[in-house]
């Protein structure tokens, strides 16, 4: 496995800016063509069933449960580009509109939600900041945002700023009481480590797969969520340190073609990802 070399960090990333008027994604593969599905986490094994398509024209999508506050699914809206809420109700899953960052509703350049519980309560939100055209020497920033009733945050600032493309963010809280960060880039995974959870610094790469997923699996372990051969799981017994993989967990319903986005609810047995065709 190789190692991440460090990159100074970009805190103007994660600067909130005004978006200007809404507007479908115009990428023919992007987030527009996208379709958001839940489904239930199977009693044996790590596997998915019952899944149904509950948004369209959305993709990425994190879910997070606090009690006392709600179930809620983030997502990239693909006839909007930003990141839009829904609350989940039972079977019901009801859009709420786009989030608010620092008072300013529907952001600029925030894109790949990823909600975490807070242990105190509240919800940490961890985002690419400043997305957009790829340009000379330009590099990619995860932000950390905080709020506590699911559509309101303030920004902590930057994370992590990696000079080779990386997306996706996902968190999880190690049983030590630090914070494993796992990012995309391209067919591989990046893992990333901090004592706060607010500033991580890069480690190893793993092959497995991209677009990952971290989630606690309990008993002080972890489990890893891929796009590979379908949704693929690993789990760790050592914070990360090693991994064995687990088998497929799900694959695209036909007549899609792609399932990608993976994203445990943690707290409930509710699974979500994105399909395409």
């Amino acid at each position: 496995m190789a190692t991440v070399a460090a990159t100074p960090l970009d805190a103007n990333a994660c600067t909130v800016r005004p978006a200007g008027p809404a507007a479908p994604v115009a990428d023919p593969i992007g987030p527009y063509y996208h379709q958001v599905w839940i489904a239930n986490e199977a009693a044996a094994g790590p596997r998915v069933e019952n899944g149904r398509m509950v948004i369209d024209h959305a993709s990425v999508p994190d879910g997070v449960s606090v009690p006392g506050v709600g179930t809620f699914v983030y997502y990239v809206n693909g006839a909007t580009g930003g990141i839009d809420v829904a609350r989940v109700e039972g079977d019901a899953v009801t859009p709420l509109g786009a989030i608010v960052l620092d008072g300013v509703a529907d952001p600029a350049g925030i894109v790949d939600p990823d909600a975490t519980p807070l242990p105190g309560g509240g919800i940490r939100l961890t985002h690419l900041g400043g997305f957009g055209p790829p340009t000379p020497g330009r590099t990619w920033t995860m932000c950390i945002a905080e709020g506590t009733d699911g559509r309101a945050f303030t920004v902590r600032g930057a994370a992590i700023t990696f000079a080779a493309v990386t997306t996706d963010p996902s968190l999880v809280r190690l049983a030590d009481g630090s914070w494993l960060m796992a990012a995309s880039q391209g067919q591989a995974t990046v893992l990333a480590r901090s004592a706060d959870g607010l500033r991580f610094t890069a480690g190893e790469t793993l092959t497995f797969g991209g677009v990952p997923e971290l989630a606690d699996a309990g008993g002080g372990r972890i489990r890893l969520y891929v796009c590979a051969r379908g949704i693929e799981s690993y789990i760790s017994d050592d914070g990360g340190a090693s991994w064995r993989r687990e088998g497929v967990i799900a694959t695209a319903p036909p007549p899609q073609r792609i399932i990608c986005d993976p994203s445990r609810i943690a707290g409930t047995n509710l699974f979500l990802y994105k399909t395409a065709g």
